[in-house]
């Protein structure tokens, strides 16, 4: 998991760095931000645990509001991790879980 996570957000915190367009800022943050959205999920419906669910959800919004450039970036960034957390929760979460049940 690591060997593709890490790559995978490098390139994203690069892309929202130094990207030359607002496609590759708003992409690198949101999977930032979708990867927290992903991870509220897997607090919230698997585990049960409320707490964790909030502080993910919390940063889930939180980060593209606080760390995108402009307005647009900003709702650009919030609308693409919203698209972003489910999937990467369908993705992820879900067959993890039924590789371990």
């Amino acid at each position: 998991m690591a060997c593709v996570a890490g790559p995978l957000f490098g390139v994203a915190g690069h892309w929202w760095r130094r990207g030359p367009d607002t496609r590759r800022r708003v992409t690198g943050l949101a999977a930032l931000a979708g990867l927290f959205g992903m991870e509220g999920l897997a607090y919230a419906w698997t585990l049960h645990y409320t707490a964790q669910a909030w502080a993910c959800l919390v940063l889930f919004v939180l980060i593209p509001l606080l760390m995108a450039r402009t307005h647009k970036e900003r709702a650009l960034t919030l609308g693409v991790a919203v698209v972003c957390a489910p999937l990467a929760y369908a993705v992820i979460e879900l067959p993890l879980q039924t590789v371990s049940a």
